[in-house]
Formats: structure tokens, sequence, C-alpha cells
């Protein structure tokens, strides 16, 4: 019987230290800023480093505290800095690096397969099985250069990207088209 009476006991306090856990954890939980948060969805999410911090969270943290420039996600360009300030309420400035956008392409010759290269793509990118050339899917390629740091043959070139129809932007004026 007595043991009985042991395991109501412990059986109460438990629940009540529970309730008294959940209590606290509603009470005394660290609300996100909700401006890093917005920032946070505006970037690319590829965590290439190219801003200087580790990953995208870092820098939108390092953003909304006022440490960093809201310019420096290259790969994101000149819309997502279009973004962050107007989460911020700024003006947008230009961006940081004003480089031609480049992919990514294999020289299949040199490759040997290794596979480093599709490993520390962020976007999944590069094609290939484990000592099988690699390819590099250049719609997905964000010319991060993460894979051309990472590969032991230097066999991964960075190109212009190519301009497709899907990179026109037109408009109608009074004066005929005009590119914007």
């Amino acid at each position: 019987m007595s043991s009985f009476i042991v395991i109501i006991i412990f059986t109460l306090m438990s629940v009540a230290v529970g309730a008294l856990l959940g209590y606290a954890s509603e009470k005394l939980a660290v609300k996100e800023n909700p401006v890093v948060e917005k920032i946070n969805e505006a970037l690319p999410q590829i965590q290439c480093g190219q801003c200087g911090y580790v990953g995208c969270s870092q820098y939108a943290e390092a953003v909304a505290k006022g440490e960093a420039p809201i310019n420096l996600c290259i790969p994101g360009g000149q819309s997502v800095i279009n973004d962050i300030a107007a989460v911020l309420g700024v003006e947008p400035v230009a961006a940081a690096a004003e480089e031609i956008e480049v992919v990514a392409s294999i020289n299949e010759d040199s490759c040997i397969g290794c596979g480093k290269c599709a490993k520390t793509c962020p976007v999944g990118a590069i094609a290939g099985g484990a000592r099988m050339k690699h390819a590099v899917i250049t719609q997905k390629c964000t010319g991060c250069k993460l894979c051309r740091d990472a590969c032991p043959t230097d066999c991964i070139l960075l190109q212009p990207k190519p301009v497709t129809t899907a990179d026109w932007n037109y408009k109608l004026s009074d004066s005929g088209w005009e590119e914007l």
C-alpha cells in the first residue's frame, strides 16, 4: 500500500512540475525579432558566406542590428537589396560588388569525379556520381564560387551567365519598346 502512495505522490509531483515548466516556457520565451525574420525571408538561403557571415540568418541579424550594410548579398543581387530596404524602410543602395553574374562550368577533361564540388554546392546545381564526370546545371547555379574553392583539380571555371529571353525586360512606351 505504501508503494502505491509513493507512486501517486511522484505522479502528482511530475504533473505539477510539468505544468510549471510549460507555463514558464510560455511566459519566459525569448521572442524573435520580426525584422530579422523578414530580412531572413528575403535572403536566398544558400548559405554561401560571400557576405562575410556564416549564413543568411547571421547576416539578417547583423543587418537588423545595423552592424552590416544591406548590400552584401551577392547571389541575391539588387532585388534582395530592394527587399531588405523595404523591410527596413530605407532607400535601396547599389550592390556592394558590381560583379558580372557568373555560373560555374566543369572542364570534363580535368574532372576526376571526386564529388567535392557537388557536396559544397548549396543549391544542388552540380550533377554527377562518385568517380564520374560532373556537370553544372546552369539554370540552378547562383555563382557562389564555393564549388571552385572545393575542387582539388581546379577544373571548375566561372563564366558570365548566358543571357536568355527570360532575362529580357522590356516595356512599351510611346516611342516604342525600351529596355528597363
